[in-house]
């Protein structure tokens, strides 16, 4: 219907133009050449993921095969573990390892163009090249009046909520990246585009009164993570929680370093204080797990701010040597248990004081450490030592 709505379009304004104009000829050309330009590549776009989305359900069929399964059992789940049982992969990159996925989810979408029954483009803003992200532009503004008027009106009044009269409560979240907002949008723009909009958000968040539009703010925000996302650098900065009691702001997260596990919680007004498996910051004799337990306070600037309540464990603990042993009880050594400490640390740290969060990531502090002690071989004395021969 479109097509031939467009096509109507064509024949009628090269139909309409004088001849006597040579001007409006040369200017409907160039509008009926556009316009056919567009259903050429709407065209080949269809054509090629008509085409895609065939090899996609022929190697489908070919993978359900070799997988012993049949072709209605395998669903997106069950391709992803073929893929990753078939493709194995060391890569830390997600984006780098090999994937099967239909066409829809992998290829660039085709930006289509939506016009009225007389053949002209919809929307106030078609006249520009990134309509959807200039009318987000606009929506923000009108927001941002409205925010402004609604503080004007209650600042003085009894009766209005005294928490919509505060900033809107961005802690624990950022903004969403410009990638991830083009497929949001569903449209490309430039990074000076993406630089205003994130410009207009800020200035939009720090006005008195902006709690009002707390759901329209956290559509374009997302949580805060160690890393870039992925599950391989360890666990996430948790959420910020309130205490019942004591009305106290705390984060909670649980890592490990090596052997030992680590669960610590590290509550906001605080005196300083440390509390690892009962014992506290003096009671570590040596000078280098001080060093590694303060070294989050230290890089963020807030040294007694935070009390950091910790309770270590070892992973191997639960897991027995052999099915007739009973299991082995391990404890974390003299920088293994401070570290998983420290980076548990940081993550509350940056969970509950986000301006700390780049100053720890760059330190590295973020960052799970995978290292882990090297097993011991078959027929050696331990990972890499090998028997010394003698000749007598």
């Amino acid at each position: 219907m479109l097509r031939v709505t467009i096509a109507r379009s064509i024949r009628a304004m090269s139909s309409a133009a004088p001849a006597s104009a040579p001007d409006s000829d040369a200017s409907v050309r160039k509008i009926g050449r556009a316009l056919e330009t567009y259903l050429k590549h709407s065209q080949q776009h269809v054509a090629m993921m008509e085409k895609h989305r065939a090899e996609f359900e022929t190697g489908k069929r070919h993978l359900a095969k070799m997988m012993g399964l049949e072709v209605h059992e395998l669903d997106q789940e069950a391709i992803d573990r073929a893929i990753q049982y078939l493709f194995p992969s060391g890569l830390t990159d997600p984006h780098a390892r090999p994937v099967m996925r239909p066409p829809d989810e992998i290829l660039p979408k085709f930006q289509r163009f939506t016009f009225d029954e007389e053949g002209r483009p919809e929307g106030s803003r078609f006249f520009t090249l990134s309509p959807k992200i200039y009318g987000l532009m606009s929506e923000i503004g009108v927001k941002t009046q409205s925010v402004m008027k609604f503080y004007d009106e209650h600042v003085g009044s009894r009766s209005v909520n005294r928490k919509d009269l505060e900033p809107a409560n961005l802690s624990g979240s950022q903004w969403i990246t410009a990638d991830k907002m083009k497929k949001k949008l569903s449209e490309k723009f430039s990074p000076e585009l993406y630089a205003q909009i994130i410009i207009a958000f800020e200035h939009l968040a720090s006005l008195p009164g902006s709690a009002i539009e707390q759901n329209f703010l956290m559509e374009f925000r997302e949580p805060m993570t160690a890393s870039t996302g992925s599950k391989l650098f360890g666990p996430a900065i948790p959420e910020v929680q309130i205490c019942a009691e004591t009305n106290r702001r705390f984060a909670e997260v649980t890592t490990h370093c090596k052997d030992t596990r680590a669960v610590v919680k590290v509550t906001d007004a605080g005196k300083g204080k440390f509390n690892v498996d009962g014992l506290e910051l003096h009671d570590f004799r040596h000078l280098q797990s001080r060093e590694i337990l303060l070294a989050p306070m230290i890089i963020s600037k807030t040294l007694g701010r935070f009390d950091v309540f910790a309770t270590t464990s070892s992973i191997s603990a639960s897991l027995p040597e052999a099915p007739n042993r009973e299991p082995i009880q391990r404890s974390g050594g003299m920088s293994a248990l401070p570290r998983a400490v420290r980076h548990g640390a940081a993550l509350c740290i940056a969970a509950l004081h986000p301006e700390a969060t780049e100053p720890l990531r760059l330190a590295g502090l973020l960052t799970l450490d995978p290292r882990k002690k090297e097993r011991s071989k078959v027929n050696q004395p331990g990972a890499r030592a090998k028997w010394i021969w003698k000749r007598r």
